[in-house]
């Protein structure tokens, strides 16, 4: 699988709702990455179990995760998508760069000290992923991270990891590159320009889910938050309602900001959005039609080929790590 073209690893949890933000901000760069890289997509469940999941429905999120890949354009001929939990060398590499993290690496997570560094009951699954981030990346020797700017601190670490280990024991690891995508990479929430639109968001105003019926993500459009005055001008800092909707329409219909703006010019807000809802629906019923031709079978063979072809590198880096840590292979 692995060829002389640089190797690209992602993945997403299988927890909460997938959106438009995460449609527009990563999993179009992924579309983009397959024809000139060798891409790994993993759904990481492993990362979802940091927190609570009812276990009837993980595995109904799994499938359904794979499912808003390929409906995005994730092609299993092009890339690999598979499941963390199939293969058992990311627990271990993990357990490894545990033993050589340290407790200062971690206090500096800023999404932990966000989602729970107050609370005791927190796992210490939330506190550590950082360290299975790392391994995820580390264990396909990955040149480039696509991610948002929220995980960049996580893709460091993997980096002051990798160098560490190669230091204390000999050169394995290749050191990954963050990648963000210079527009789109963090749509905000309909219901609040300053926060990011989020599958965890309180409020389904927030975010608009790619399942969401058609119609009613229309209507989301049509009661999200504007900024005072009525010119339709991109300018994030004194108008960032707008501007976030413009991202949005831009990115949905491929025509730029400046063009939206002069389309739009001594026309109001109620127009704008009235056209971007639409916009927004349209994008909907063709993503959806997409979504529902795949089968549970067909995403189970898609995991099943995707682990089986990714096994083997996963198994010759781990087996790297151990001969260079002395740890004895005894087994074939």
């Amino acid at each position: 699988m692995i060829t002389n073209k640089p190797t690209v690893f992602s993945g997403i949890q299988p927890s909460g709702i997938l959106h438009v933000g995460n449609y527009l901000g990563a999993l179009t760069q992924w579309v983009d990455l397959q024809d000139q890289s060798d891409c790994i997509f993993c759904v990481v469940d492993y990362h979802a179990i940091t927190v609570r999941q009812e276990p009837a429905k993980l595995g109904r999120q799994i499938l359904d995760t794979v499912k808003i890949y390929l409906a995005s354009g994730i092609n299993p001929a092009k890339s690999v998508i598979f499941q963390q939990s199939d293969i058992s060398a990311h627990t271990e590499l993990a357990w490894i760069l545990n033993c050589i993290a340290r407790i200062a690496d971690l206090n500096k997570m800023t999404q932990f000290k966000e989602k729970g560094a107050s609370k005791e009951s927190v796992s210490v699954g939330l506190y550590d992923y950082p360290v299975l981030m790392a391994a995820d990346i580390l264990l396909y020797q990955t040149d480039i991270v696509p991610v948002g700017e929220d995980q960049v601190q996580h893709v460091e670490l993997a980096r002051t990891l990798a160098q560490r280990f190669n230091r204390d024991y000999g050169q394995v690891f290749k050191i990954p590159q963050a990648v963000i995508k210079k527009q789109g990479a963090r749509i905000m929430g309909l219901d609040d320009p300053a926060k990011k639109m989020s599958k965890s968001a309180s409020s389904p105003n927030n975010y608009i889910a790619l399942t969401d019926a058609p119609e009613a993500a229309a209507k989301k459009i049509m009661r999200a938050v504007t900024d005072s005055g009525s010119e339709i001008i991109y300018e994030p800092k004194k108008k960032p309602a707008i501007s976030n909707l413009l991202v949005t329409f831009s990115l949905l219909n491929g025509i730029n900001i400046h063009e939206l703006e002069t389309r739009y010019r001594n026309k109001g807000y109620g127009e704008f959005k009235k056209d971007l809802a639409q916009e927004v629906k349209a994008f909907l019923i063709e993503f959806q039609l997409k979504y529902n031709s795949f089968s549970d079978d067909e995403v189970k063979r898609i995991l099943q080929d995707g682990a089986a072809k990714i096994l083997p590198v996963a198994e010759q880096t781990l087996k790297k790590v151990k001969n260079k840590l002395g740890i004895l292979i005894l087994s074939s």
